[in-house]
C-alpha cells in the first residue's frame, strides 16, 4: 500500500486515510468543492443565456451537457490530489 507525507508534521500516511496520525489533519482527496461550484455557476449561466435566447429546452440540454461534461474534467483533472487541513489553535 502506497502512502504519502503530511506537510504539516511529516508522518507518512496511508492512502485512504481521512486523518493523519501524527497531527490529526483532515485528509481530503479529489476534486476540490469550490471547483465543482464554479462548473455549475458557468454551466447555469451558459445554459440560462442560451435557453433565454430561443425560448426553448436548449438551455437546459446545454446546461447538463457543460455541467456533466465540467465534472468529468474536473474528476480527471484533480483525480490524484491530496490535500492536508489542519486548523492551528493559538491562546488568547
Amino acid at each position: 500500500m502506497s502512502s504519502s507525507i503530511c506537510p504539516h508534521c511529516h508522518t507518512s500516511v496511508p492512502l485512504g486515510a481521512s486523518v493523519c496520525t501524527g497531527c490529526q489533519a483532515e485528509v481530503e482527496y479529489g476534486t476540490p468543492s469550490g471547483a465543482t461550484v464554479l462548473v455549475l455557476i458557468i454551466a447555469g449561466f451558459v445554459g440560462y443565456s442560451a435557453g433565454h435566447a430561443s425560448y426553448s429546452a436548449v438551455g437546459w440540454l446545454v446546461f447538463a451537457a457543460l455541467a456533466g461534461g465540467g465534472m468529468y474534467a474536473c474528476s480527471n483533472l484533480f483525480k490524484n490530489r491530496i490535500n492536508f487541513k489542519r486548523v492551528y489553535r493559538t491562546r488568547r
